[in-house]
């Protein structure tokens, strides 16, 4: 069963293709998600330091 695989990728270079985008864009996905994540992360500083503040005044 691989080895049909295998002789089906060969002959059939759209699949190729196909798979190849199929992987590039999952990627693009996941870089998103790591670009998003300062955003995310400055967000919840200053969650926390605005808590902290409000601690200090009580």
């Amino acid at each position: 069963m691989k080895n049909k695989m295998e002789n089906y990728k060969v002959a059939n270079p759209k699949l190729k293709i196909a798979m190849k985008k199929d992987a590039i864009q999952s990627s693009d996905a996941s870089i998103r998600l790591y670009e998003d994540e300062p955003k995310s992360l400055k967000e919840k500083l200053q969650k926390l330091n605005e808590k902290q503040q409000d601690l200090a005044i009580k």
